[in-house]
């Protein structure tokens, strides 16, 4: 999949975790679902920073807009530190089903910026 996560990614002030993670959802050929035929079925993401070593992850499993996900279903179920503003990298992979029936996946990695 071509480049799927928004360039900059929102730090909760409080929690200092991303929220909500999210990105446009296209195949390689930047179709959008409903347009190329599939349709998704969950998708995780993790966001990792290396200058200050947080983690987490994130998940969608329903209320796919088109074209978009957005990691808002499941709060993080762990964080681990606390991001700053700056670099990092988003993670994230999907499991779909194609025009055919077929269940596939597919992931994709991203450098993201965290305001």
């Amino acid at each position: 999949m071509p480049h799927n996560w928004d360039d900059s990614q929102n730090i909760n002030a409080g929690s200092q975790a991303v929220e909500w993670p999210q990105g446009p959802l296209t195949d390689d050929m930047g179709l959008t679902f409903p347009q190329a035929g599939w349709t998704p079925l969950w998708l995780e993401a993790w966001v990792v920073q290396d200058s200050t070593g947080a983690s987490q992850r994130t998940a969608q499993r329903s209320g796919w807009a088109p074209g978009r996900w957005t990691a808002d279903g499941i709060p993080p179920g762990w964080k681990i530190g606390s991001f700053q503003p700056g670099l990092a990298l988003g993670i994230a992979l999907v499991a779909y089903q194609d025009g055919t029936g077929a269940f596939k996946q597919d992931w994709w990695l991203d450098p993201i910026d965290l305001y």
